[in-house]
């Protein structure tokens, strides 16, 4: 009970602190009507899974809150690291308030590592809505750890991490294990749910999940007395500073890991790196946006649509799963975010072309 207050508080604190400004719009968010309008969403990746979930819990109450009530179509475009969809949407979207897409960390970090297939301008787009997801790192009690504290255990152990490859989602975990000096032995090709299996055979001892699947299946393990919650990636809040995840408030995050480590905290183009790579993982692990284009009252309409939506009571009984306590960025708020995760420093782009390369055999553009 206690940790869903401490959850609806959160949110709706963040609510408060990125829609100070939306009243002064409301007039010219009214004026945009979409009544008898059919809007496309598009999102680009297969039906069911992460993304698809989080905007078709969302597609009702845009029905709602949208002025004129129009029907929300979703479609689904599936393909290689989400640029089939992205690409179309950047092509064939209309500047009107009728199309839409939604984009996920996958989809971020096609836009950074892979620019020699992309044609589309995340950076151009529009932000209604970013939804942050955090990430906890946990390892088997087997490694002799009990709790954060202990982290220090960690040194020189043979480690055995598995996942995708290295610069797709697994990379803001990655990243954490050289900063702390960690150096698994990495199995790719493996997504998340066999990862995990693997991990309760034994057969990897160090393992992360992103909130929903910690909240779920991983922490039944911790309470088995099979895994051990060592760090969470944390969040970016709305001052931007790097603080604990707000559904793992007692959790260090990698920055207090770190210190926790080496007596010190952490700084130099490898954190630089780190956390760009965060804000593009985790801070813009979901999001709706528009085309670029889109004219300012109809941009206006929509960030008021996504804010009548988090204060209203009925979706309140669907935020714990759809967006899990995390403070929620609407519109200007997120411009800030977006900017740091799809531009590093050149000391940290450098540092983090070497570590890919060097380390996982990978060319990033």
């Amino acid at each position: 009970m206690h940790l869903r207050h401490s959850l609806k508080k959160t949110v709706l604190m963040a609510i408060a602190a990125c829609t100070a400004l939306l009243p002064a719009t409301q007039a010219s968010a009214q004026k945009v009507d979409f009544a008898g309008k059919r809007i496309l969403v598009t999102v680009p990746f297969a039906p069911g899974g992460g993304s698809d979930v989080y905007i078709r819990a969302l597609q009702p109450f845009l029905e709602k809150h949208l002025p004129g009530k129009p029907t929300i179509i979703v479609l689904n475009v599936p393909g290689a690291r989400s640029i089939p969809g992205a690409n179309r949407f950047q092509e064939r979207a209309v500047a009107d308030g009728t199309h839409a897409v939604v984009i996920s960390a996958t989809t971020v970090g096609s836009f950074v590592f892979e620019r020699s297939r992309v044609k589309f301008a995340l950076d151009k787009w529009v932000p209604v809505l970013l939804s942050p997801q955090g990430v906890v790192v946990y390892s088997t009690p087997a490694l002799g750890l009990r709790g954060p504290k202990d982290i220090t255990r960690l040194k020189g152990q043979s480690l055995i991490f598995g996942g995708q490859n290295a610069s797709s989602g697994e990379a803001r975990t990655v990243i954490s294990f050289e900063l702390l000096g960690l150096k698994p032995k990495y199995v790719w090709g493996m997504n998340r749910g066999p990862v995990r299996l693997a991990f309760e055979r034994n057969e990897l001892n160090i393992n992360y999940d992103s909130m929903p699947g910690y909240l779920g299946a991983a922490s039944k393990l911790v309470k088995a007395g099979k895994a051990v919650p060592l760090y969470s990636m944390g969040i970016t809040d709305t001052r931007g500073v790097l603080v604990r995840d707000p559904n793992m408030p007692d959790l260090p995050h990698v920055g207090e890991a770190y210190e926790l480590m080496f007596g010190k905290k952490p700084s130099g183009p490898a954190f630089d790196a780190w956390q760009s790579v965060n804000k593009m993982m985790t801070m813009l692990n979901k999001g709706i946006f528009l085309p670029a284009g889109t004219p300012k009252p109809v941009v206006e309409a929509w960030r008021a649509a996504v804010a009548g939506i988090l204060k209203d009571p009925e979706f309140e009984k669907h935020a714990a799963q759809v967006i899990e306590g995390y403070p929620q960025f609407i519109g200007e708020a997120a411009i800030p975010i977006i900017k740091d995760a799809t531009s590093f420093k050149p000391e940290a782009w450098a540092w983090l072309k070497n570590y890919f390369k060097t380390d996982h055999n990978l060319t990033i553009e």
